[in-house]
């Protein structure tokens, strides 16, 4: 029998094993420091049903956070720890205008009522952050591993979190990275940026990562089910792990 998707957390003040459950981190399992994870399949089995309630509950509630329209109240980038208000203005201009009219507080008047109007636009105001935050941040990682990049592009790709190419020297990374907790998007970066040096998956590549991030495997086992994090007027598609 499958069991829900989650990620497992290890805690020093834990004294035995704990479920908790939300709607930006679905099913987390916190564990006790040196507890056998084998045995964590069979704790989700006897947990089961509160398990499935306690999903469903959480997903209705994340819908619930979103307008009956679709639109969305707010948009958190868990990635740089901030969280924008938006405010929906209908009027009768032509085209969506966004203007952040305080901190952390961003506009959207126009034709709001039509999804092809204002998705396009969140979605460029997705790709800006992207790129006024994870090239630099690429940057400062680069120079910590000692590596360079001739380029590096910022999109909203379906399928992947980024990708390197060692035939142009181009890093692509996908702007919706922002969305992700910050351990999982610096890992994204770190994996793809460790490509630079080896463009391959070999022993050498993985020893490279670890060597920066010692908790590489649980966060690739946590990053499998990171496209909870990305609201759905942005993106519904998963994506690709590393």
């Amino acid at each position: 029998m499958s069991h829900p998707e989650y990620t497992v957390r290890e805690s020093s003040r834990a004294k035995h094993v704990r479920f908790r459950v939300s709607a930006s981190d679905g099913l987390v399992v916190v564990i006790p420091k040196g507890f056998d994870r084998r045995r964590i399949p069979e704790l989700i089995a006897g947990k089961r049903g509160w398990i499935e309630r306690a999903l469903r509950q959480v997903e209705a509630q994340r819908k619930a956070m979103e307008a009956s329209d679709g639109r969305p109240k707010t948009i958190e980038l868990r990635a740089i720890g901030r969280t924008w208000q938006l405010e929906w203005v209908d009027d009768t201009r032509a085209r969506i205008a966004a203007d952040e009219i305080a901190p952390n507080v961003m506009r959207l008047a126009g034709p709001i009522d039509d999804p092809g109007m204002w998705r396009p636009v969140l979605r460029r105001w997705v790709i800006e952050r992207g790129r006024e935050h994870l090239i630099p941040w690429s940057g400062r990682l680069a120079a910590e591993l000692g590596v360079s990049c001739r380029q590096i592009s910022v999109r909203c790709q379906r399928t992947r979190w980024g990708s390197y190419s060692t035939k142009t020297g181009t890093l692509s990374l996908n702007a919706q990275l922002l969305f992700l907790p910050e351990r999982l998007c610096r890992l994204v970066l770190l994996h793809e940026l460790c490509h630079v040096r080896h463009p391959n998956h070999a022993a050498a590549f993985w020893n490279l990562v670890s060597s920066h991030e010692p908790d590489t495997a649980r966060l690739r086992v946590e990053l499998r089910a990171a496209w909870r994090y990305v609201p759905g007027w942005l993106s519904r598609r998963h994506h690709g792990v590393v």
